[in-house]
């Protein structure tokens, strides 16, 4: 398998040893998965980080069987449940693939002994999961300190890969907003 494109994105958290690198290897798994593919069902204890080499991800929690869209995870980037994965505990969250898309696993359940020893894959491991919970905050600011059209054109100019790829009933559950309510915001605007 060739790893070259799973380096390329470590290195941009931290460049990793070789000997690192090749243990993060072996807990790692490239898969080619249809839309729709759940990778995390709400429920199940989270153990990976998971890196999208094309496609996306749709992180989402279920509120009276109604799916609200909690985050989007776009080629590049990594995401995660890490509360679950760090308290060992059944995660509040589901994710699935958005669309087809080629996802890197890295379970990080095989590696716990070899992180105590080893400071650069701990540093990695810690990276990621400050860049997850930054997002979030970041998120939930957006939600809590914004009016419906100002979180929209918050993502129009940050984030404008959600308007090209996301549905607008996710888009409206991403901003917390109805349906409804986006439609007439991007009517005025």
């Amino acid at each position: 398998m060739d790893y070259g494109v799973l380096k390329k994105a470590i290195d941009e958290v931290v460049v990793l040893p070789e000997d690192d690198f090749a243990l993060l290897c072996a807990c790692a798994t490239r898969a080619q998965l249809k839309k729709g593919v759940v990778l995390l069902q709400e429920g199940e204890r989270c153990r990976s980080f998971f890196w999208v080499e094309s496609g996306y991800l749709r992180t989402w929690y279920d509120k009276d069987g109604v799916a609200i869209n909690h985050h989007f995870t776009f080629e590049g980037d990594f995401t995660s449940i890490i509360k679950s994965l760090r308290d060992r505990l059944p995660s509040d969250l589901s994710i699935a693939t958005g669309e087809d898309a080629v996802v890197w696993i890295i379970d990080l359940d095989l590696l716990p002994a070899q992180v105590a020893l080893r400071p650069h894959l701990a540093r990695f491991v810690k990276k990621v999961a400050v860049r997850l919970l930054l997002a979030g905050e970041s998120h939930a600011d957006l939600l809590k300190f914004n009016t419906p059209a100002e979180r929209y054109r918050y993502i129009e100019k940050n984030n404008p890969r959600l308007l090209q790829r996301i549905s607008l009933s996710q888009i409206a559950s991403y901003l917390g907003i109805a349906r409804e309510t986006l439609s007439r915001i991007r009517a005025r605007l």
